[in-house]
This record gives structure tokens, C-alpha cells and sequence, in this order.
């Protein structure tokens, strides 16, 4: 009887889970396709094409295709936790170089970030950057079915503490991978990976992975940083119409939105103005900074707006992408006109590389921003940057710069502030490394004050200022010649080397709390890493 009894429960086991099969094969439907349609022309548009995603859709697939290839257009995708501005339903988004993505719950194509596959109405985004002529733009939308989903995706760790100690720390806080369709579509961007051996190879310490209006670059940031180098959670914020801007320090996973106006202008559909952008980085830990500000067809709109509305000034700008041409010269002067007016602005460099091959001279590391830091690790780097602790140099074995300046009882370096009254002397003194052969500018309050020629790969200068009415500010620049190519102009260099942010000269007394701080210069010239070979 119990054997019986046992056969009886298996064979009904069995047929149990043969009908629990044939149910689920009737409920696993073939797929189904979504032709959503728009006519776009002009410029600077933003098109929203909705869609319904029944029950039981594990996949997702689009295409793109137009009319007239001369259009550019870019295209994405929010899910159904909606379009509006900053929606977590947020899925991916190409530019011009790519027409077609998938998404499942747990996998996506490059760039585009697995999530839930939920029913409810979905969107799919057109960017519009050019229609010279009335395009019909078409996507097809493939849904398929399956009768269970895949298992939640979760990013990777970052990298923590690199190195527990204070440092005079080289990165780059502008870098693409292929998560960017531009770079993707350069056939030699760096990965994440290989973004860690080049540092490794030319002497950086860190990099912020900063792809446009996309994060899933910053997925397994420890995995591929390995122990020895900071990779950073990063984004470029892409505003196609209006500028872009820089964030580094955020965590894998985050993600900002690039639909902003100026004001004066309409909002687009899901935009918002520039402060609650900027808002909403502090939020994620992030340090924004304007990219390539003057740029030809790439220029930061919104300096008009930071006139009158603090909240809308980035934290930095990038005075220096890749090689220095005319526009680094009017970033520069932009930002030494905000300093003029006591905006507490950094400035920074970014290298902008897209693909190693290129014909316009950039490489990784040129410029280097070299901060100095409490720790190798994220939160040290960003705070630093952020407060001005910094200057730029060409390479990552480039001209080095450390400003110091000092009062009776009172020292500090780059990014720090002195006090007195107005008239107190301070003694600015700058030990320039790498330098022989080229000049050093000291500039306060918009002028050069002093310019010295140097002769030695290891020298001090020190000159005397006056704490001036109102208060102000000393910075230094190592300029030297030119690099000019004739034959490419787009990759010809101006003539600076290094550059730094400001040493503050304040009206008043210190602070109770005052510290004086005088990080030491590093006893060796060079790369961290050279020394340490």
C-alpha cells in the first residue's frame, strides 16, 4: 500500500506539472511589434512617442529609422514609471551614431540600463538635432513574452579607499567608454578596464567616467579599477541644445536628466531650469562643472542665468579640454572675471577622449588635475576639486605648481583663504617644478602682477602682496610656447603649461577654529607612480 500510495502521489505530481506546463505555454504569447510614427523638422526638439507594454513582456526591442539620412536625430527610452523630468524610469538614450536597443530585467544593450519590465505605458524620446526637411521618423517596437522574468540586476561595489593618506593626487574628470554612441562610434574608446591600465601606464590616479546621459559605464567600477587606481561614477550631462557640464562623484546607479532651458526660453516637455540640475548632483554627492564652456557649437548657456541666480552656478568650470585653444583662453577669462567678482568657482581640466585615435590631439591625462586630497578615495577627490585644492597641468608628468601663502601666524595653499586688513602684506611664494625655460605669471584681481622666467626644473618665487579692499584673490600660470600645427591647426596647443585656482585674501580675522595647512611638496617631481618605481 505505501508503495502504491507513493506511485499514486508521483503520477499525480506528474500530471500536475505537465498541465502547470501547457498552461504556461498558452500564456507565452508570440511577439508582438509597435509602429509608433512622428514628422520632425527643425532644431532643438524633443519628440515623445508612448506606447502600452501589456502583462508578460520580458524584452523590449526598438528601432529607429527616418526618412532623409541628412537629419540627426538621437532616440531612448523611459519606462513605465514615466517621462517627467528626473523619472527613475529612465532607461538609456543614443545619440546620432545608434538606432537600435534592447532591455530585459537583468541585461541591455550597451548603455541602456536592465530594470523592471512592469506593464503600463512606456516612452520612447527623440532627441531632435537637426531636420533640414520635413523627416518622418519610425519605430518599431518588438515586445515579446515569456512566462517568468529574470533575476533583479544589481551594480557592482566602487572602489573604496585607494590609499588612506594625504596626497598630491593626477586624474582626468572627463573620460568617455563606449557607453557614449559618439565615442562607441569612434571604434577606439577606452573601456572602464582599460581606462584603469592607462592610468596605471601614463601616471594618474583616478578618472571620473563621465559618458553622456548615461551610467551604465559606472556599473562595476571596483571590478575593473582593480586595487591600485579610483575609478569614479561619473556623467556628462548633455544638454544637446544648450551645454554640457560634467559630474563626477556620483554612485553607480545614479543618474541626472539634460533637459534643461535657460531662462527666457520654454521649458521642454519633462525639463526643468538649470538649478534644480545642479540641486539635484549636490543631492547625489556630485561636483559639476561646466564642459568646454566656449566651445564652437558646444558653449555653456546659462551664464547669463548664474548672473542673478547663484543657484544656477556650476561648482567648476573646465577652463582646459584637451589641447589648449582660443576657447580655453575665454573660459580662462571667464572664470577669472567670476573670481573678480568673489564667486568661489574651481577650475579644472578634463581630457574629453573620446577614441585614442583621433586627429585632433587628444589624449588621456592632457590636461592632468592634480588635487591635493586627505585620501585616494571618492569623497576625498570630489571634496577637494569642489574646494580648489587643485591646479592643471598639460600631462600627468607636466609642469607642477604649488601656491602658498602667509601671514604671521597664518599659511595656506591653493584654494585656501588668508586674512588681515586692508594693506597687511602676504607673502605668496611658488615652487614651480618642470618649469626651466618657461615663465610663471602671478595674477590678483584680473591683472599679472609679477612674471618671472625660469631657469630651474626646481624653483621658488616669492613676491609680497597687499590684502586689498574688498578682498581678493592670487593665482599662478606657467606659460611657454606654443605648439603649432600647421598642417592639423585642430590639434595645435597654445603656449600654457599649468595653471592654478586661487589663494583667497580676505578682509578680517580668522576664524576661531584656524588651522594653518601646509601639505607638503612631494619630495620627488613626477607621477606618484614614477616615484614609486
Amino acid at each position: 500500500m505505501l508503495t502504491g500510495g507513493a506511485a499514486l502521489v508521483a503520477g499525480v505530481t506528474g500530471l500536475v506539472g505537465r498541465a502547470e506546463a501547457a498552461y504556461a505555454a498558452q500564456r507565452i504569447r508570440s511577439p508582438e511589434t509597435v509602429k509608433l510614427e512622428t514628422v520632425v523638422e527643425g532644431t532643438g526638439d524633443y519628440r515623445y512617442l508612448p506606447f502600452r507594454v501589456p502583462r508578460g513582456v520580458t524584452r523590449i526591442d526598438a528601432e529607429l529609422t527616418k526618412s532623409h539620412q541628412e537629419t540627426k536625430v538621437g532616440v531612448g527610452l523611459f519606462d513605465a514609471r514615466g517621462a517627467a523630468y528626473q523619472s527613475s524610469g529612465f532607461r538609456g538614450i543614443y545619440g546620432e551614431e545608434r538606432s537600435k536597443f534592447w532591455v530585459t530585467r537583468d541585461a541591455a544593450s550597451q548603455s541602456f540600463m536592465p530594470g523592471p519590465m512592469a506593464a503600463g505605458n512606456w516612452t520612447v524620446i527623440v532627441p531632435v538635432f537637426r531636420a533640414p526637411v520635413p523627416t518622418r521618423i519610425t519605430v518599431r517596437v518588438t515586445l515579446s513574452f515569456a512566462d517568468r522574468d529574470a533575476p533583479r540586476f544589481a551594480p557592482g561595489p566602487e572602489p573604496g579607499v585607494v590609499l588612506d593618506r594625504p596626497g598630491w593626487y593626477r586624474g582626468d574628470f572627463h573620460c568617455h567608454t563606449p557607453a557614449s554612441s559618439d565615442a562607441w562610434s569612434s571604434g577606439s574608446a577606452l573601456s572602464p578596464r582599460e581606462w584603469a591600465a592607462t592610468c596605471r601606464r601614463i601616471g594618474l590616479d583616478f578618472v571620473a567616467l563621465t559618458d553622456h546621459n548615461v551610467v551604465t559605464q559606472n556599473y562595476f567600477l571596483a571590478r575593473d579599477a582593480g586595487a591600485d587606481v579610483l575609478l569614479m561614477a561619473g556623467e556628462e550631462m548633455t544638454n544637446w541644445f544648450h551645454g554640457h557640464a560634467t559630474v563626477s562623484g556620483i554612485s553607480p546607479g545614479d543618474w541626472l536628466d539634460f533637459r534643461q532651458s535657460p531662462y527666457g526660453l520654454p521649458l521642454p516637455t519633462g525639463g526643468a531650469r538649470i538649478a534644480e540640475f545642479i540641486r539635484v548632483a549636490e543631492s547625489m554627492g556630485g561636483y559639476v562643472s561646466a564642459a568646454h564652456p566656449f566651445g564652437a557649437t558646444l558653449a555653456w548657456q546659462f551664464f547669463a542665468e548664474a548672473e542673478t541666480r547663484p543657484a544656477a552656478r556650476t561648482h567648476g568650470v573646465e577652463v582646459w579640454t584637451g589641447p589648449w585653444q582660443p576657447d580655453e583662453e575665454k573660459a580662462l577669462d571667464y572664470w577669472d572675471r567670476a573670481l573678480q567678482r568673489g564667486w568661489r568657482i574651481a577650475a579644472n581640466g578634463g581630457s574629453d577622449l573620446h577614441g585614442v585615435d583621433n586627429d585632433a590631439g587628444f589624449a588621456a591625462g592632457l590636461p592632468t588635475t592634480v588635487v591635493h586630497a586627505r585620501r585616494l578615495a571618492k569623497r576625498d577627490v570630489i571634496a577637494a576639486v569642489r574646494a580648489g585644492r587643485s591646479f592643471i597641468t598639460k600631462a600627468p608628468d607636466g609642469v607642477e605648481l604649488y601656491l602658498f601663502a602667509r601671514r604671521p601666524g597664518q599659511c595656506t595653499h591653493t584654494g585656501g583663504t588668508v586674512w588681515g586688513d586692508v594693506g597687511d602684506p602676504v607673502t605668496i611664494s611658488c615652487r614651480v617644478r618642470r618649469g626651466a625655460g618657461r615663465r610663471l605669471l602671478l595674477i590678483a584681481q584680473g591683472a599679472v602682477f609679477s612674471v618671472t622666467q625660469l631657469s630651474d626644473d626646481d624653483e621658488v618665487v616669492k613676491v609680497q602682496v597687499a590684502v586689498p579692499p574688498g578682498g581678493g584673490y592670487v593665482r599662478a600660470e606657467v606659460r611657454g610656447q606654443p605648439d603649432l600645427q600647421p598642417t592639423n591647426p585642430k590639434a595645435s596647443s597654445g603656449d600654457m603649461e599649468a595653471l592654478s585656482n586661487p589663494i583667497w585674501l580676505v578682509v578680517g580675522d580668522p576664524p576661531a577654529d584656524y588651522v594653518a595647512e601646509e601639505p607638503p611638496v612631494p619630495d620627488h617631481s613626477g607621477p606618484r607612480r614614477t616615484m614609486l618605481n
